[in-house]
């Protein structure tokens, strides 16, 4: 697929078809963009998020990104050239990323590779998919770690303290909010956990930085693991890539899975990849600081949906319904620490 260039045949505005999910009016101008810049007859465009969308042409589908910043396309487009370069094939790729970008309605677009999904999605519910999931994101360490070098200037060291410290103090301005669904008393104690982990993981956390560093992915959610159609796992969106240990992305996988294992240390202990961090009092802070319910909060008030009960319902289950759970997590790991 040519990704800029006039188009060899007219297109007429018949063709056009727009699924629901975004502005009529704002797709439409895209899709007549695009119709005049890309040697592909479109059929289709669907708004999957944001600024990210599908793109149907008669050939094939492939996935249209905006970004902000000129600079951060280039440089998601240069790192997954440089992965694939690595021999890691467990992502997607960018197509023609040495052409001119897309720009439109101030935005810079990216023409993404579409991989078709599996009927079986990704699950961290699923034990076989925690266990595939971070051995494919040991293998992604292990490939982006001869990159750091080539990448010094572009990415940022990740600083996961600080961006604790934000979350906190965001949380902490949002707690009239909160107090008005879930009792003060319980949301006191999260803060508490928070406090313990955050000072002591700050004192200790040179103890993850102690190898060599890597690209670190930065945002472990589920749904960037993605299960091909033929069943290979892939590895996608590389927005939040920063340098440092993967210890880092270590234990926000763990964090992302604990409310899948109950809450049960011992079930960590099982898991290859992970368990080896368990010796880490660093890496054990890191486990107690309540990232979920302070991140998931703050995005709920911020974007004002606390109204919606299909957004408020799972994050009240989150902090109320496995409270109990968590408090005795933490007692466990304090106990552990203080061995």
């Amino acid at each position: 697929m040519v990704c800029r260039g006039r188009v060899t045949k007219m297109k007429r505005a018949m063709n056009i078809n727009i699924k629901r999910g975004g502005d009529d009016y704002f797709l439409n101008r895209l899709f007549s963009y695009l119709t005049s810049e890309l040697e592909v007859e479109i059929k289709e465009i669907t708004q999957l998020r944001g600024n990210v969308y599908l793109v149907e042409t008669v050939e094939r589908h492939f996935i249209l990104k905006g970004y902000k910043d000129l600079r951060k396309l280039k440089i998601q487009e240069a790192f997954v050239s440089s992965l694939r370069k690595t021999g890691f094939d467990h992502s997607y790729r960018f197509y023609n990323q040495n052409k001119d970008p897309l720009h439109f309605h101030g935005s810079y677009y990216g023409c993404i590779e579409y991989i078709d999904h599996n009927e079986m999605r990704f699950d961290y519910g699923v034990q076989a998919d925690r266990e595939k999931g971070v051995e494919l994101l040991n293998r992604f360490h292990d490939h982006t770690s001869v990159l750091v070098p080539s990448y010094a200037g572009m990415l940022p060291k990740t600083d996961l303290a600080r961006k604790w410290r934000h979350r906190k103090t965001e949380f902490a301005k949002n707690l009239s909010g909160v107090n008005f669904y879930v009792k003060k008393a319980i949301i006191e104690e999260v803060l508490e956990w928070a406090d313990f982990s955050l000072g002591n993981f700050v004192r200790l956390k040179s103890e993850l930085e102690t190898g060599l560093p890597v690209i670190l992915h930065g945002d472990v959610a589920h749904h960037n693991f993605l299960r091909s159609k033929e069943g290979k796992l892939h590895l996608i969106d590389f927005d939040l890539i920063s340098s440092g240990s993967r210890g880092y992305d270590m234990l926000q996988y763990a964090n992302r899975i604990l409310p899948y294992l109950d809450w049960q240390f011992e079930s960590l202990e099982k898991i290859s990849y992970l368990n080896k961090w368990l010796d880490s009092d660093a890496f054990l802070y890191g486990l107690l600081y309540p990232a979920d319910i302070l991140r998931e909060w703050n995005r709920l008030l911020r974007n004002r949906n606390q109204t919606h009960p299909y957004s408020l319902a799972p994050i009240v289950e989150m902090t109320v319904g496995q409270f109990q759970q968590r408090k005795q997590f933490q007692e466990e790991v304090k106990s552990r620490l203080n061995d």
